[in-house]
């Protein structure tokens, strides 16, 4: 079974070290596959001359997180992997994380994604936005009555995890295909997982593994909510059932976030996502038509 793992890295010398080393620790050998996105800190030559088995690629701009991957994605389809991983330049896995996927995945077919529990690095407390994200009722209504209950399932559904460690079958690849450049970065994790389930494959968490995602917990700036909203309004639009009217709402909640942050940024925001509707309705069409979707043949 070929696996290759898809980093796209930013500045990452702070965790360049232990995401790269554990890579090499892994029982189940992984081929490496990089897109810097303009790092300034030395990253490209720290790779290139620690790791010189990964697959390096520069690029001159920063593409965002979804069309960097996607690079990676399309060398995945033409040179006949079977499995991607796509992970955080902030993460590391364990030895056996990719031999455990694996076996899951062969038993569990229907599974186009599946991710570990994703960890502090201090493997004392989960991420604070697995918690939030794939951990609540919305986005699995058993999971924590299985997980508390000691059922001891494989594999848990959800509808919802973070894209800093996706275990995703060939399969998928070539149905789904890759990131859809409405979204330069956040929320292509979200509009990804939308079209995972429009085609008919399920996502699912590994509850017995852990992985890590080290990253500080900070309270969100108002600046942070309010591209929030803007992120969660291009996802919205990007659903295949959502329609203009969605979007005239979407303008009446920003508008009451013009008033209770005193600023014009949601405004801004909302006009900026009128000028593109063109382009994210026929991005949606394409998602919801097209196999293997921002994606060459």
């Amino acid at each position: 079974m070929k696996i290759l793992v898809i980093i796209v890295t930013y500045n990452a010398m702070q965790w360049a070290e232990r995401c790269f080393d554990s890579l090499r620790r892994s029982t189940a050998k992984p081929d490496m596959f990089v897109v810097d996105n303009g790092s300034t800190d030395g990253t490209q030559a720290y790779i290139q001359e620690h790791y010189p088995e990964v697959m390096f690629q520069q690029s001159e701009l920063n593409l965002g997180f979804g069309k960097a991957n996607n690079l990676g994605l399309q060398y995945a389809l033409d040179n006949d992997y079977d499995y991607v991983y796509l992970l955080n330049q902030d993460a590391w896995v364990m030895p056996d994380t990719f031999e455990k996927l694996i076996a899951i995945s062969r038993k569990h077919p229907e599974y186009g994604i599946l991710s570990p529990f994703q960890m502090e690095a201090n493997m004392k407390h989960i991420d604070i936005n697995f918690i939030r994200n794939t951990c609540c009722w919305a986005s699995s209504p058993e999971l924590l009555d299985d997980i508390y209950l000691q059922k001891n399932k494989e594999i848990i559904q959800v509808s919802k995890v973070m894209a800093a460690h996706w275990f995703m079958t060939r399969d998928c690849l070539n149905i789904v295909g890759g990131f859809s450049p409405t979204f330069a970065h956040y929320g292509e994790d979200d509009n990804y997982l939308q079209r995972v389930n429009f085609w008919g494959l399920k996502v699912g968490v590994t509850p017995d593994m852990k992985v890590v995602h080290d990253r500080e917990n900070r309270q969100m700036t108002v600046k942070q909510i309010i591209f929030r909203f803007y992120i969660y309004t291009l996802t919205l639009l990007s659903e295949k059932k959502i329609s203009l009217k969605d979007f005239i709402v979407q303008s009446l909640k920003a508008l009451l976030m013009i008033l209770r942050f005193k600023s014009l940024r949601p405004l801004w925001d909302m006009m900026r996502i009128l000028v593109q509707m063109p382009a994210i309705f026929r991005n949606r069409r394409i998602s919801f038509k097209v196999k293997r979707a921002f994606l060459e043949g």
